[in-house]
């Protein structure tokens, strides 16, 4: 499993990038048509994604990504995303061993099917909160799946939500 800490960042900062995202696409020079802009910490399960960064070398997490739907070409998959508990950040390294439990488990047979096989190019990623972002108010993890061999289409959800 591939960790990639969020970027620290601060909302407001983020909203004006989200705002001028918008813009673009409206202007037609933004992301394919049926994408949208999200932060990292509001992707949900099921939604396919792509970073406009090569996946294999993304470090930090970028601030935002584009949803699209799944039948079109895309980078990411996420499969599960949990919420960590409120309180004091817990420290890096207690972050990472809980995600590395949560997205390494049940959260993925569950989602692809407990016999499926997949592919050796698509590997599990998950973006986690920096300790920045922590104070911000974002406790979440978000486990995705990416193909290290490009762009795919389709979901590898057994099963339709």
């Amino acid at each position: 499993m591939s960790r990639l800490p969020r970027t620290p960042h601060s909302r407001a900062v983020h909203g004006a990038a989200l705002a001028f995202a918008l813009f673009l696409g409206l202007s037609g020079t933004g992301p394919a048509f049926g994408a949208f802009a999200v932060d990292t910490d509001d992707i949900e399960v099921g939604d396919c994604f792509n970073t406009g960064a090569d996946i294999k070398g993304a470090a930090p997490a970028p601030l935002s990504v584009d949803v699209v739907p799944c039948e079109e070409p895309h980078q990411s998959e996420a499969f599960a995303v949990f919420d960590l508990p409120d309180g004091p950040h817990p420290g890096e390294e207690k972050v990472i061993a809980t995600a590395d439990e949560k997205c390494g488990g049940e959260e993925l047979s569950d989602y692809v099917g407990a016999d499926a096989k997949l592919p050796d190019t698509i590997r599990g990623y998950y973006y986690y909160p920096h300790s920045v972002n922590w104070t911000e108010g974002d406790r979440s993890i978000t486990c995705f799946l990416a193909d290290s061999a490009g762009p795919s289409t389709g979901s590898l959800r057994t099963s339709a939500p």
